[in-house]
């Protein structure tokens, strides 16, 4: 069932790094005419961009909420097409722009720079839409000078240059610049949407693709900060124990994030950041028939997770669509979850045991 899109934009609003160092590595590729110091003020600037954008489409942006599609999928390619082709502008802009000598605009040359596809769309915006994007985020704070965006498409005046500038914050103009070349060269299957979480991170450009990053933990500490404290601790300790035992971890981070605990290379566990699920851990056991003992002592609710079944919801005539059961038993964490933690650890490690057996 499709999310309104300001159920999005919340969810994204939580996304967004919570705290963000005054220095942190940058790679040099990042630094085409501008400093380190551009760039760490350039950050915070642009976070505090985003967090208005999605104020304003919390408020405002309903008329603009036009799935391609009526699906259980919530990417937001084809769920939220407008805050894509928002960030398409963004990423345009920080990548086709040249940054003025005072540091303080934009300039870019030619309105079709503002619609060259990228690793976000390949699709041509159509005016209407290009006109809905350019009003929205000039309402934002953003400023187009030499570009009329008053009638049905928008129109360079005179042709030539276009001028932009962020009166609130001129610093934010790098950020977004850093961002949209991190989603550029960064972005992958491991990590997405980096513009639209500003994923400062990234700009090391250290880290593996996806499996054992060495930096896991404080990621999943930004995850986890809208948790009640003591579920959180409960997550970052699992995640520390698998860990230092020399499990693997495989992640995936974007507006769909999953972190996929593995033994000898079937997956044990995963922690999931979803729209639709919230914050949740999935179980993947395989072998609950042979611990009756353990079973029959789990909470009741964990008992008809495991009574309902292991598989496709859809084909064992359970649920009318996907609901992930092919990928385990699903525990979400809910205010309640702490009266069945030590049950779900214990669930996990009797599982251990058995494939370490095997």
């Amino acid at each position: 069932m499709h999310k309104p899109i300001s159920e999005m934009a919340a969810y994204l609003q939580n996304l967004l790094p919570p705290e963000i160092p005054q220095t942190f590595d940058i790679d040099p590729m990042f630094m085409v005419d501008v400093t380190e110091e551009d760039i760490h003020k350039g950050i915070p600037a642009f976070k505090g961009f985003l967090n208005r954008l999605y104020d304003h489409v919390i408020a405002e942006g309903s008329p603009f909420d036009k799935p391609k599609r009526e699906s259980h999928n919530t990417n937001i390619n084809s769920s939220y097409p407008f805050i894509l082709h928002l960030a398409v502008f963004m990423m345009n802009i920080g990548l086709h722009s040249t940054l003025s000598d005072k540091k303080d605009s934009l300039l870019l040359d030619g309105l079709e720079n503002l619609d060259v596809a990228s690793n976000y769309s390949s699709q041509k915006i159509s005016d209407k839409r290009k006109i809905e994007c350019l009003r929205f985020l000039s309402d934002c704070g953003l400023c187009f000078d030499g570009l009329d965006i008053s009638g049905k498409k928008p129109e360079a005046i005179p042709p030539g240059q276009i001028i932009i500038t962020y009166s609130s914050n001129p610093a934010m103009l790098v950020g977004m610049m850093a961002m949209a070349s991190a989603q550029r060269h960064i972005g992958s299957k491991y990590i997405s949407e980096i513009l639209l979480r500003c994923d400062w991170r990234t700009l090391a450009n250290k880290q593996p693709k996806g499996q054992n990053r060495s930096d896991i933990l404080p990621i999943l500490k930004d995850l986890t900060h809208t948790l009640p404290a003591d579920i959180q601790d409960f997550v970052l300790k699992l995640h520390t124990d698998y860990m230092s035992h020399g499990y693997r971890c495989d992640t995936y981070i974007g507006s769909d994030t999953r972190f996929e605990y593995f033994c000898r290379s079937k997956e044990l566990w995963r922690f999931n950041l979803t729209l639709t699920g919230g914050h949740f851990i999935t179980i993947k056991a395989l072998n609950t028939h042979k611990y009756p003992e353990i079973v029959s002592q789990l909470p009741d609710r964990l008992q008809a997770n495991i009574r309902a079944g292991y598989g496709c919801g859809k084909k064992m005539g359970t649920a009318d669509s996907c609901d992930s059961g092919c990928r385990g038993y699903r525990v979400p964490l809910d205010d309640s979850f702490m009266e069945i933690s030590d049950s779900v650890k214990a669930w996990i490690e009797r599982e251990v045991e058995i494939i370490g057996k095997s």
